[in-house]
């Protein structure tokens, strides 16, 4: 019986999280990007999402596309973003965007010393292993 029970509960427990609503937010130059999935990265198409500042004031209202994926420029700095995606299925999260766009430098700035190092890095690797063969 009791056995039954656990099962019966294990297995109920399985389908919980195919309800869950998750929110993903990243930011890029100013730009900040959401996604929004259930389980599985079924996108939540068509859902509502609002964007408030940290005094709970709506900047913006957004719908996700069909990717479940929606963007925008925000004019503050931390933000309070959620989204509705019906029949009960809601997920709020704070986010603050980075601003450290200004420190990094183009990739064609880096690209060479990249390549040089790979290089060294390989180099080395053949030595050790020619230095480990030729005491054999």
């Amino acid at each position: 019986m009791i056995q039954r029970f656990f099962l019966l509960l294990c297995f109920g427990a399985a389908f919980l999280s195919a309800h869950k609503l998750n929110l993903f937010l990243y930011d890029e130059n100013g730009t900040l990007f959401i996604q929004s999935y259930f389980h599985k990265s079924a996108p939540c198409k068509n859902c509502e999402i609002t964007i408030e500042d940290e005094n709970g004031g709506i900047i913006s209202k957004l719908s996700t596309n069909d990717d479940g994926k929606a963007e925008m420029n925000p004019s503050k700095n931390v933000l309070s973003v959620s989204v509705d995606g019906g029949m009960g299925h809601f997920v709020k999260e704070q986010y603050t965007l980075k601003n450290d766009t200004a420190n990094v430098l183009p990739p064609e700035d880096t690209t060479w010393y990249k390549s040089a190092l790979g290089l060294c890095i390989m180099a080395a690797l053949f030595f050790i292993l020619w230095f480990v063969k030729r005491k054999k």
